[in-house]
């Protein structure tokens, strides 16, 4: 897995509803400060932990290397685990991909990358 991808996981609604000219800003952004993220490692539990209702996500593939502002690693509190956060609105040129994954039939989400 290369360390300059991150990963956001939305909804194809939430993404037309966020996204505006050059730039996608969550509700996140302005109720906590910043856009929450994950590295390729943290993402299938991500999803299956704060997405289990929906039947459907959208997982944004960003270059790290291209975000206007950096990112942060931060602890989470209730698990220790550090989690990158965007703190400004993510500009859209560093998504490099759109994945829309369907759940599988036990309501979980399979999300496997390569380490290559």
């Amino acid at each position: 897995m290369r360390d300059d991808l991150l990963f956001h996981i939305t909804t194809k609604e939430l993404w037309k509803q966020f996204n505006k000219s050059g730039s996608y800003e969550p509700e996140s952004l302005e109720t906590q400060g910043f856009i929450h993220c994950s590295t390729g490692e943290q993402v299938e539990r991500t999803a299956n932990s704060l997405f289990g209702d929906k039947e459907e996500i959208l997982l944004l593939v960003i270059d790290a290397t291209t975000l206007h502002d950096d990112v942060k690693y931060e602890e989470d509190e209730n698990t220790g685990e550090k989690f990158p956060h965007l703190y400004s609105p993510l500009n859209t040129n560093a998504i490099i991909d759109k994945i829309a994954i369907e759940s599988e039939n036990n309501g979980t989400f399979d999300i496997a990358f390569s380490t290559s």
